[in-house]
């Protein structure tokens, strides 16, 4: 069973990554860092919307604690989409939550999970492509 929930909207200012996800899976990337204080979401694997430049992308969002567990972030993958977001404003909805974060063995691994995840995105905005998400950035 799936729990549904209102979007929860996140804005920041893309930082730069290590570049992992934008050269093994070639998806546009985007780290914004959460701010200490703010109320998030449980960690996890979301479907999200994201709003940058006018335009709004279906997006698989990680909201994590980072690999060495010291810095809340979210992680934004916009889906078939290849463009450098660095020092780009975002706006994030979260729509729905995937699954929770699991440890990756290695990046080989790491990559075969989040194309799957990606799939999983794919078709949930295509099963949504006639509904209202209600979304206003």
């Amino acid at each position: 069973m799936s729990l549904r929930m209102h979007p929860l909207y996140f804005h920041g200012h893309v930082e730069k990554g290590s570049g992992t996800a934008k050269t093994k899976l070639d998806c546009a990337t985007a780290n914004i860092s959460i701010e200490q204080g703010s109320i998030i979401p449980a960690l996890g694997i979301y479907i999200g919307l994201t709003h940058v430049d006018g335009t709004d992308y279906p997006s698989l969002v990680f909201v994590s604690d980072g690999r060495e567990g010291l810095r809340l972030k979210m992680e934004v993958h916009l889906l078939d989409v290849s463009m450098d977001l660095v020092q780009k404003r975002l706006s994030v909805a979260l729509l729905e939550r995937v699954r929770d974060i699991i440890p990756f063995p290695g990046d080989e691994q790491m990559c075969e999970i989040l194309r799957k995840d990606q799939e999983i995105a794919r078709k949930w905005f295509e099963n949504h492509k006639e509904v209202d998400l209600g979304i206003t950035f």
